[in-house]
């Protein structure tokens, strides 16, 4: 369903490596004895980082299956197709590919060597937020103040990551190239749409204002607005890149395509990637300030949002006014380390739209609804809807030239 925004709507990259190569041991991860890189007939298993007691699984060309943990070297190999699948193991994210097939000829040898990488830490691209209680919502006083926004104090009980700026046109790109691959979603030069769990709902219009195309059966970007972040993207389309990201790096998926409910209803439990709670959501944005921006009273929109200048808060300086999306951390990150919170582009949340009650702890927003919530402002709002309070909501199907997203996890 196609939507055009005319209004002011007021990763991780994890680099995995799995490289073929020659070589013998008589230890773990270390080779030892003659020439390593030469020693016949041998069919070799080892995984980094040295010494690690990783999981797998061995196909010989007679069919015989072997598995093992760890180093593994079979001497007197015969000749033929052998196949390594690297298996899963808890802390650690899995070689890609993660099954290889190797031929040893006469007289060859080979070793099945794959990088296990952690995703115990904090991924490149994600800032880490520490648990923690606040006041959500805005005092009766502040300027452009909507009904919606009363205060009452929220308790997060859980550390969580954060993206630490919008998905990108050429982050989604990659992703949505990966998941056609695979067979997870349905592609016209019109539209992208989900193929999961019987699931045919609309993720990114490509129609029109979009950056990304599609032909011949691959995606691209525009020329220049690969770090422009993704927008006509759904709320589907959101979720779907959550989900595409977690199943890259073999973690269970968050969401379940015939119901979209996160992690069966507690996105804070999720193992992995997610749209941020509205509560997270704010959390992050206001980096523990109270203020009606994380800059304080006001927003300067040459140097702190991109945002319609033209229109400033209340008592505050007008700016610049671009008219368009602009690069990612263009401007000046939060005091946690996250962009663009303020314009840019307005978010989608996980959550239905509802209204506050009171004191609540790890608040998920109401059990259903009608239209699920969006935060932060746009490149065409004006200051008083980029506030960090602001809350806005439409039909998950709609996208929208001012709406994207940024992606979150609970911490391992």
């Amino acid at each position: 369903m196609k939507y055009r925004s005319t209004l002011a709507l007021n990763a991780a990259v994890i680099a995995l490596a799995a490289v073929a190569m020659v070589s013998c041991s008589n230890g773990p991860g270390e080779p030892s004895g003659g020439d390593p890189w030469t020693l016949p007939n041998s069919v070799i298993v080892n995984a980094s980082p040295v010494g690690l007691d990783a999981p797998w699984s061995l196909e010989r060309p007679d069919g015989q299956v072997t598995d093992g943990h760890g180093y593994f070297r079979l001497a007197d190999a015969a000749t033929g197709e052998y196949t390594l699948t690297w298996g899963l193991m808890g802390g650690w994210i899995r070689p890609s590919p993660a099954t290889t097939t190797t031929t040893r000829a006469p007289g060859g040898s080979v070793v099945f060597s794959g990088t296990y990488v952690s995703n115990t830490g904090t991924p490149a691209g994600f800032v880490p937020v520490p648990a923690g209680t606040f006041t959500m919502g805005s005092p009766a006083f502040e300027p452009g103040r909507y009904s919606n926004e009363n205060l009452h104090q929220v308790t997060l009980v859980h550390d969580f990551l954060v993206q630490d700026s919008e998905v990108t046109n050429q982050q989604y790109r990659d992703m949505a190239q990966w998941a056609y691959d695979q067979g997870l979603v349905v592609a016209t030069s019109a539209s992208l749409s989900d193929n999961q769990d019987g699931s045919t709902q609309e993720l990114l219009d490509l129609d029109g204002d979009c950056r990304i195309s599609f032909a011949g059966d691959t995606f691209s970007v525009d020329v220049g607005a690969g770090g422009h972040p993704v927008l006509e993207v759904t709320w589907y389309g959101a979720v779907a890149y959550c989900d595409w990201l977690s199943m890259r790096q073999d973690l269970q998926r968050a969401y379940s395509h015939a119901t979209w409910q996160c992690n069966g209803g507690n996105p804070y439990t999720a193992v992995g990637y997610r749209l941020p709670t509205e509560a997270e959501w704010e959390f992050a944005c206001r980096a523990g300030t109270q203020t009606p921006f994380s800059t304080g009273g006001c927003l300067d929109a040459g140097t702190e949002a991109n945002y319609n200048g033209t229109a400033p808060h209340p008592g505050c300086l007008a700016g610049p006014y671009i008219g368009w999306t602009v690069d990612v951390r263009s401007y000046a990150a939060n005091a946690l380390g996250l962009y663009d919170m303020h314009g840019n582009l307005w978010e989608w949340c996980n959550d239905w739209y509802g209204e506050y009650g009171g004191p609540a702890t790890d608040p998920g927003g109401p059990v259903v609804g009608d239209s699920r919530v969006f935060r932060g402002g746009a490149w065409d709002s004006g200051a008083q809807g980029c506030r960090s309070a602001v809350r806005l909501s439409d039909l998950p199907d709609r996208s929208y030239t001012g709406v994207g997203f940024r992606v979150v996890r609970t911490a391992p």
